[in-house]
Parts: C-alpha cells; sequence; structure tokens
C-alpha cells in the first residue's frame, strides 16, 4: 500500500445521542436526583449513577470518559435518545478527518463488526487486531451539550458555561486494546504513525502488555518517521503517567486538550491566561518526558520543545480540520474545509499568542483558533480526534 500516514488503535462504535433537555430534566425527575448529590467520583452501577456523573460533568462545562459497572447501563440510557451510529476511537476518527480532504491511511483497529464493515470510508485500509471475524459491538455513548443550557427540575438549576461532550461505555474491546504485530508490513513506508491512547484499560498487566507491544510495532517505521501520541481521559489515573513513562523513547509529539492538560496540574487554570498555561505546560512537559508537547485548546493550539518551530502548519492543519467539523459536523469536504481556513482568528486568541509567545524560554509556536461564534448548531464529538488528524498531513512533509 505505500501509505504514508498510519494510525492504531482505538476505534469503536459510537451512538451520538441527540440533546434533549426535556429527556434531561425528565430523567432527574424519575431519578429523584438532588443537587447534592451531583459529583463525578461514584461508582457508575445504575442509570441513575450515570446521570448523576454526567450532571457533574456538564455543570462545570468539562467532557470526560466513564466506564459503567455494566455494559447494559450505557445502552439503556441510550434508549431514553435519539441516536444515530457512527465509527469512533481517536485513531479512526482521525483517519476519516484526513480522508475527508483526500488523504488515504492505514490503521489498526481495536475491534472489527458489521458497523466497521459498513460504515468506514474507502480509503481508509485497515486492518482489525482481533481478526476479521471478530463480530462483538459494544457500544460507545456520546452525550453532548451546549453553552448556556439552563437546567432545571427538582432542586437543580444551573446553566452549562460551555459546550463539551461526556461518553460512557463498557467496551471489552477497549479495555483489552489487543494489538497485532502482523500490521508491521503496513506500516513500513509511513511518515508518521498516530498513536491513540489506553485511557480504558484498567487492568496494569494488560497494560504493562500493550506498551511493550506497542514499542514492538512501532520498530518497523522507517526511522525518521515522527509518532504523535494523542492523549485522553484515563479512567486510571496512574495508567496515563505509566504510557508516558514507558513509551519515552518511542514518542515524538505528545498532545493532549485543554482538560487533559488540567488534570495533569490537578486543578483548573484560565485558558486565556498566559502565564497560567505556560506553567500548566512546563509541568506537563517536563513530567512526560516526551520531546515536544502539543496542547489544544477551543481558543488556541501550541507546541512546546525540542519540534515547536516546525510545527505551526501542522497546528494550523489541526485546527482547520476541528473548526470544520464544529462546523458542519460529518458533512465537509475539501471546499468547505478551504473556506474554514480563510476565516478570520479570535482576537483575544491573537493576544494570548503573542503574550505566551514572549514569555517562553525553549521553543514556542501558538496559532490562534478561528473565529466559529457565527455557528449555531456546532458539533462538538470528535473535535479532538479531527485536530490529531489534521496535524498528520503536514507532518508527512518533514
Amino acid at each position: 500500500m505505500g501509505e504514508k500516514i498510519a494510525l492504531g488503535f482505538h476505534t469503536c462504535v459510537d451512538y451520538e445521542l441527540d440533546w434533549d433537555l426535556s429527556v434531561i430534566e425528565g430523567l432527574i425527575r424519575k431519578f429523584d436526583v438532588r443537587r447534592s448529590e451531583i459529583r463525578s467520583d461514584i461508582m457508575i452501577d445504575s442509570e441513575r449513577a450515570l446521570l448523576i456523573v454526567c450532571l457533574a460533568y456538564m455543570i462545570v462545562g468539562t467532557g470526560g470518559e466513564i466506564i459503567p459497572e455494566r455494559p447494559e447501563i450505557c445502552t439503556d440510557f441510550a434508549d431514553h435518545f435519539p441516536y444515530r451510529i457512527t465509527i469512533g476511537g481517536t485513531a479512526m476518527r482521525a483517519a476519516t478527518a484526513i480522508r475527508k480532504i483526500g488523504y488515504e491511511s492505514v490503521i489498526q483497529t481495536s475491534c472489527f463488526n458489521r458497523y466497521i464493515k459498513e460504515l468506514v470510508m474507502p480509503g481508509i485500509h485497515y486492518f482489525p487486531s482481533v481478526g476479521f471475524d471478530h463480530t462483538d459491538a459494544y457500544p460507545h455513548v456520546i452525550l453532548s451539550y451546549q453553552a448556556n443550557i439552563r437546567i432545571q427540575a427538582n432542586d437543580i438549576d444551573f446553566v452549562t458555561p460551555r459546550e463539551n461532550r461526556v461518553m460512557f461505555s463498557r467496551d471489552i474491546d477497549s479495555l483489552n486494546m489487543v494489538i497485532s504485530q502482523d500490521f508491521a508490513p503496513m506500516i513500513q513506508n509511513a511518515k508518521v504513525f498516530l498513536l491513540s491512547c489506553f485511557s480504558e484499560v484498567l487492568d496494569f498487566e494488560i497494560m504493562k502488555k500493550r506498551m511493550a507491544e506497542t514499542r514492538m510495532l512501532l520498530r518497523s517505521l522507517p526511522e525518521d518517521a515522527l509518532v504523535v501520541m494523542e492523549d485522553g481521559c484515563y479512567i486510571v489515573k496512574e495508567h496515563r503517567y505509566y504510557a508516558h513513562r514507558e513509551l519515552r523513547g518511542t514518542v515524538d509529539i505528545l498532545s493532549m486538550n485543554e482538560d487533559e492538560l488540567q488534570e495533569y496540574m490537578e486543578r483548573r487554570i484560565d485558558i486565556l491566561d498566559s502565564d497560567e498555561v505556560l506553567e500548566a505546560v512546563r509541568y506537563a512537559y517536563e513530567k512526560s518526558g516526551i520531546p515536544t508537547l502539543i496542547v489544544h485548546s477551543a481558543m488556541w493550539a501550541l507546541a512546546y520543545g525540542e519540534r515547536a518551530d516546525m510545527l505551526e502548519n501542522a497546528l494550523r492543519g489541526g485546527i482547520a480540520l476541528a473548526s470544520s467539523r464544529f462546523c458542519y459536523g460529518d458533512e465537509f469536504g475539501v471546499s468547505e474545509y478551504e473556506t474554514i481556513k480563510k476565516l478570520p482568528e479570535m482576537d483575544r486568541s491573537v493576544e494570548f499568542c503573542r503574550q505566551i509567545t514572549g514569555k517562553a524560554s525553549i521553543p514556542i509556536r501558538c496559532v490562534p483558533t478561528k473565529d466559529m461564534r457565527f455557528v449555531k448548531n456546532p458539533t462538538v464529538v470528535g473535535l479532538g480526534d479531527y485536530f490529531a488528524g489534521g496535524l498528520l498531513p503536514e507532518l508527512t512533509e518533514y
């Protein structure tokens, strides 16, 4: 095949729920949820507990990933809403993003079922680690919410501060994240490999094995290939830092969003305060030990460290693809992508980038995001995945 862009591994079946405020408020009443109960650190052993945790994320405007105790909790919750079935996972959504603007790729997927066969775009050449005779599907349910939505039921009354999404699943394939070395011949000509995270692996022994298998597989890449790892919200927080340590000699660029950066800091930060952001970026960069760090947010994207000077165009590509997704959802191609690239940048974002660039003592590149305030019904699912995908075409040129 000889594709320059390779990806692995996380792939899943997504149930994308249609937002319905009346359903959310109805469920609050049905399960008699009270304001004092809203918190995120509880066992998800029922639909009621799942609703409580979703509300905990919405009240502060953050995204998150949740693994309930049983798969049917996810599907039972989803059945309260209309939804559509899509193919998700960071690796697959990134492959889909770049296919929309003309780039083919090879990808090792962590699952296989009839939805993969039916929904993966032509030009995405996939190899399932679980084999082509695998049929099971474990849906990932995605609840997206917009900014400025007032939720009122029982004694609960709050307004969502920003748009975001909450994802929940108990996906056996994602919990195991099988990796096959038989993928090696398909990546021998790749210039860049996008590695998705291992956020849903709960068992440490499985995690250890997957780290060793990842290192072994990626040795099949050409010597000058770049490896980019897109981070995630790990269910077991210690696994995140373990993955970074274990892959320091393999991963060239670690990419994360603003929520994941704040998890590193274990506190909220103002993403338009250049001092706060620079402190957090320095901390994450030093703790991860990976040569270059990318952080992407709703207001800017930046690269910090060894390869930062070469990444400005890649950051622009990531912003343009994520913005296309935000504006058009799934319904865009090259023409819409080119239109988005011409949009003006946010004034506040421009000023932030000017400030942080002047304060950094090691190489940094900061690119403002586009002014997307005209979008009435934005898509917030998969924005980080599309950003990660948008990095890749430029990285094949280095």
